[in-house]
């Protein structure tokens, strides 16, 4: 299935909901609720649910249906949903897809690897997915997690020979990016992280599905919206704004400016240089906490619990994004 009217929805803005647990690591799915009414009542184009930000490999095949059945009876078609679908296989993902059916509006598929694979197979098997699929499939590029560290003809490859109508990538090396976009500028591609949009919005990138929206999903809409009227001046004060989040959804001991310097440094040179990817699934559920969004930062164990002293250092990443105003 090709990018066209049918699939045209997949463009702005789909933050990647939170998926809240209760104290015990169980679902909460009133609190998923929470947050959906959250994104609904943003002008954000849709929402992701299950994706990384998610814990979606930490919920075990039934939990993920039932997060798939909560998110359609919330959003009850109002915005167009993206699901997760990780897997071992072709049968485990299509099994998903089928499984999610007339709640997925489209899928992004990232294959789990155990025994290594070359690229000739991931690419039959994501084509054997997208060929199957009833609804459309975005290839879901995350190398950090996945270990498959394609390069930009790779991408290309995937994008113009499979069927898949786009892709997200996770990698975060503009170079790639770029080209990846010149040469198939009929697919939707999404950043995996909004801050780099400015560079690529031009280029033809559909929108982000990213952290940072959602976290701040009216800003991270605001910012692309102006960015794509080409209303810059607008769209470069709500970008500064976001950086302020960046150590939210990456590391709360460096300050907003090192690390947004730092982004475009690792993000802007020759070679990729990311090869791991941190946590921010705590420290995001804890933002929309103190966003009044009734939910516990509690996480699925191994990953990383809230620190005692984050609180106040995301209260503080919120105030200077001008997200919280009370003192």
């Amino acid at each position: 299935m090709k990018y066209n009217k049918a699939t045209g929805f997949l463009t702005g803005i789909f933050p990647v909901v939170p998926t809240p647990l209760k104290h015990d690591e169980s679902l909460d799915l009133i609190g998923l609720s929470r947050c959906l009414t959250f994104y609904l009542d943003s002008p954000a184009a849709g929402v992701t649910v299950l994706g990384s930000g998610g814990e979606l490999p930490y919920l075990s095949d039934a939990e993920q249906l039932s997060v798939v059945k909560q998110a359609h009876q919330c959003v009850n078609k109002a915005k167009p949903i993206i699901v997760g679908v990780n897997a071992f296989s072709v049968h485990h993902a299509l099994d998903k897809i089928a499984a999610y059916q007339g709640m997925a509006d489209a899928v992004m598929v990232l294959f789990t690897g155990y025994y290594k694979h070359d690229f000739a197979a991931l690419k039959k098997a994501i084509k054997a997915v997208a060929e199957s699929s009833p609804v459309p499939v975005l290839y879901y590029h995350f190398p950090q997690v996945s270990g498959l560290f394609l390069n930009a003809p790779q991408l290309i490859e995937i994008l113009s020979d499979t069927g898949v109508v786009g892709m997200k990538d996770s990698a975060l090396h503009v170079k790639s990016a770029k080209m990846v976009l010149q040469h198939c500028n009929d697919s939707a591609y999404f950043s995996g992280l909004s801050l780099l949009l400015p560079e690529l919005i031009n280029q033809g990138a559909a929108g982000a599905i990213c952290p940072i929206g959602a976290i701040a999903p009216t800003h991270t809409t605001e910012f692309f919206v102006n960015w794509v009227k080409g209303d810059k001046q607008a769209a470069q004060h709500t970008h500064s704004q976001l950086t302020h989040i960046l150590p939210i959804v990456n590391n709360l001991a460096m300050s907003p400016v090192l690390q947004y310097r730092l982004l475009l440094w690792v993000t802007g040179f020759p070679i990729s240089l990311l090869k791991q990817a941190s946590s921010p699934q705590a420290t995001s559920k804890a933002a929309l906490v103190l966003l009044g969004v009734d939910i516990t930062s509690t996480v699925r164990r191994p990953l990383p619990a809230l620190k005692d002293q984050s609180n106040e250092q995301i209260l503080q990443c919120l105030k200077n994004a001008q997200l919280i105003t009370r003192t």
